[in-house]
């Protein structure tokens, strides 16, 4: 601004400016006016640019700060599971192999030895076992039968474990399976109705079969054995009389059997251990065990042996008889039946069998057999004695 101007302005503010002067100045003041006008809506529009595009660059740095949040939220949940799958890895094998037997040997003859004492076919195969992720254990196990000299395949069992909950089996059957489940009948009860004698007598004579069959009267343990010896036929499995099985609820026909098969049922600490080696491995110090071992020595027909063995059998699983009874479809009640033995000693109401169809046949014409009933059928397959 000059002097000049300055000079002006305050005459113009006192009002001594001139006629002629005045009318000049205020045109000047006029132009000053306008100028500023323009150059206030000038600076309004850049400041609105400028805001615009200042909210855009924070938009964009909110964005951008949101999915870099999420991402390392993802990155951190992801590292977290990867941590908690390899130490639930290692607490999982290590829960399993912990005791002596571990719990992978104990869940394993758990299964082995229910089906062994309930099912006439479960001495047949053994259970396999694998730890899975986050604590659990799966069993797994074929269910055999025998008929004749073969044995199929007619299913397969499934058990999954959580820590040391153990669920309800899963069952898959497939193969030959008998459309009618046999059963037994209890000495005294009257016919069933359901022998299957004149099935045998169709049946070709180049066939084996395997039958439940019921005695007309209890019978010891060795008159059972002597019975079926020197018969062209092998005796699978022994059912037991435990007191339980003649009740008003079942009748005396016995779906559900216990009893033990035609050899010991041995027991991991029953086995000879014959040669132990061990050798060293890794940094630690640690070794590898390997040993051999042979079950005791047994003839064959000795029935205290047969016996006793069932008995520590039951023994051992009335200690986990919760587990056992999720494999049957009622309550075992080892106590009872362990009393029950423990006072009366052994009888048997029937067996389960195999062998040539007109073999069994001729178990009609015995006195000791009330019923016969097939269970399965199979193709020759008989080696001769």
């Amino acid at each position: 601004m000059s002097d000049e101007f300055k000079r002006k302005l305050e005459a113009y503010e006192k009002g001594e400016l001139a006629e002629a002067e005045l009318d000049e100045f205020e045109k000047e003041l006029d132009k000053l006016e306008t100028y500023q006008e323009f150059l206030h809506e000038a600076d309004e529009q850049r400041g609105t640019k400028t805001d615009a595009a200042h909210d855009k660059r924070q938009k964009k740095i909110l964005r951008r700060g949101k999915w870099k949040a999420r991402i390392q939220t993802a990155l951190v949940a992801l590292s977290l599971f990867i941590v908690f799958t390899i130490l639930s890895g290692i607490f999982t094998a290590f829960y399993y192999s912990w005791g002596k037997p571990d719990r992978v040997d104990l869940y394993r003859n758990i299964i082995d030895h229910t089906l062994t004492v309930t099912n006439p076919y479960g001495y047949l195969g053994r259970t396999s076992t694998s730890t899975k992720a986050y604590f659990g254990l799966e069993a797994t196990r074929n269910l055999n039968k025998m008929v004749g000299h073969d044995q199929i395949i007619v299913g397969e069992m499934k058990v999954n474990f959580l820590f040391s909950l153990m669920a309800v089996p899963e069952e898959q059957k497939y193969g030959r399976v008998s459309q009618d489940w046999p059963a037994f009948t209890y000495p005294g009860a009257g016919p069933r109705g359901m022998a299957d004698w004149a099935q045998l007598e169709e049946l070709p004579e180049g066939t084996v079969i395997s039958a439940y069959v019921s005695f007309s009267e209890l019978l010891e343990t060795n008159e059972v054995l002597d019975a079926f010896e020197g018969k062209n036929m092998d005796l699978l499995w022994l059912a037991v009389d435990t007191g339980i099985e003649l009740n008003e609820r079942t009748e005396g026909i016995i779906f559900e059997p216990i009893g033990f098969p035609s050899f010991p049922i041995w027991h991991d600490d029953d086995f000879i251990v014959t040669e132990r080696k061990e050798e060293a491995s890794g940094w630690f110090g640690g070794s590898i065990v390997t040993e051999s071992a042979s079950s005791p020595g047994y003839e064959g027909g000795d029935q205290s042996v047969l016996q006793q063995q069932f008995m520590k059998t039951l023994a051992f699983l009335e200690q986990y008889e919760r587990k056992a009874n999720n494999l049957v479809f009622d309550r075992l009640r080892l106590a009872e039946r362990i009393e029950y033995l423990d006072e009366n000693g052994f009888q048997h109401y029937g067996a389960v069998i195999t062998g040539p169809t007109k073999e069994l046949l001729q178990l009609r014409d015995e006195a000791w057999v009330s019923e016969l009933e097939v269970d399965e059928v199979a193709f020759w397959n008989w080696e001769g004695r």
